[in-house]
């Protein structure tokens, strides 16, 4: 069994993670750390958990019983706790959704944890990764198998469309910064920029993106870039529109490819902002870091069930 810890287990995203590793085949959770609630039921403040797990908040964590750590709050898990842990035991794997600032990424070992570009690395022997965002998972998705064929040249318009409460949250700066780092670390040639527009959709935790872009490939040779994903098993490419329907309560990313009458590249990607970039994608690197198949607690079902819809 792999023994888990969460620290922010409080957080919108801990309460989410806690549902998916109880149920978990392969999963002990051992401790849910939150500020100001020791010894309460985590059933009393997240939903869905009644009956599932008698798991109460702590105030701390015991390092020596784990395997792998997750972090969902920088507030509560800082560069001092960080390096402290370090110390005690620098084999336990870390997994965060919201990293400490301040600490050295690269000197650490940390690996940027988009499996569709980083799965070698998480498969041998990453003992830390961070969950890349919603939104930079969904417009690295879209965009990695034009930059692996080295095909974006010219400006990318990205316009998002997510609930009040992520997008809130979203500094776009923040977000074009990392998406164009990565793009440039994949084609060293790309030195164009990412424009982005947010705004506020009506869905309940899913989120829509539309990426436009130069390109003079048909509908049929964009799609045939998307056969890098042939073996992942949560990123697929369709030529029919994919409402938020399809992946409300999942961890995919589905990318709709098409053209525009002025000649781009119209790529449309869907995904639910709570699991992917979130507590789905953190749960599938740790699936990765311990040898276990990509899906394993992860083959959720849509919640949503209505026909194609924006």
């Amino acid at each position: 069994m792999i023994n888990v810890g969460i620290i922010g287990a409080d957080t919108p995203d801990g309460g989410e993670l806690i549902r998916l590793l109880a149920m978990h085949p392969d999963v002990e959770l051992m401790g849910a750390q939150a500020s100001g609630l020791d010894g309460v039921p985590v059933s009393r403040v997240h939903h869905g958990l009644i009956g599932e797990t008698d798991l109460r908040f702590s105030s701390t964590l015991d390092y020596a019983r784990l395997n792998v750590l997750f972090v969902c709050s920088d507030v509560q898990f800082g560069v001092a706790e960080f390096t402290q842990m370090r110390i005690v035991r620098p084999d336990l794997k870390v997994i965060m959704l919201r990293a400490p600032k301040g600490i050295d990424m690269a000197g650490q070992g940390i690996v940027y944890g988009l499996p569709e570009l980083n799965r070698k690395l998480l498969v041998r022997g990453a003992t830390g990764a961070i969950v890349p965002t919603t939104f930079a998972s969904m417009a690295l998705v879209a965009l990695i198998p034009f930059a692996m064929h080295l095909l974006l040249s010219g400006e990318i318009d990205i316009h998002i469309s997510a609930p009040e409460a992520i997008i809130k949250v979203t500094d776009a700066e923040t977000l074009k910064a990392e998406i164009e780092e990565k793009l440039r670390e994949i084609q060293r040639s790309f030195n164009s920029s990412v424009k982005i527009s947010l705004s506020e959709g009506a869905t309940r935790r899913s989120a829509k993106m539309t990426l436009r872009f130069p390109s003079a490939l048909s509908q049929t040779n964009m799609l045939q870039l998307y056969d890098v994903y042939d073996d992942h098993n949560f990123s697929f490419a369709v030529e029919n529109p994919a409402g938020v329907s399809e992946v409300a309560g999942t961890n995919k990313i589905v990318v709709t490819v098409g053209r525009t009458d002025m000649g781009e590249a119209d790529i449309t990607a869907v995904a639910d902002c709570r699991l992917r970039g979130a507590a789905g994608e953190a749960m599938h690197i740790m699936n990765l870091m311990f040898g276990l198949h990509e899906k394993t607690g992860l083959a959720l079902k849509a919640i949503d069930f209505f026909p194609v819809d924006d």
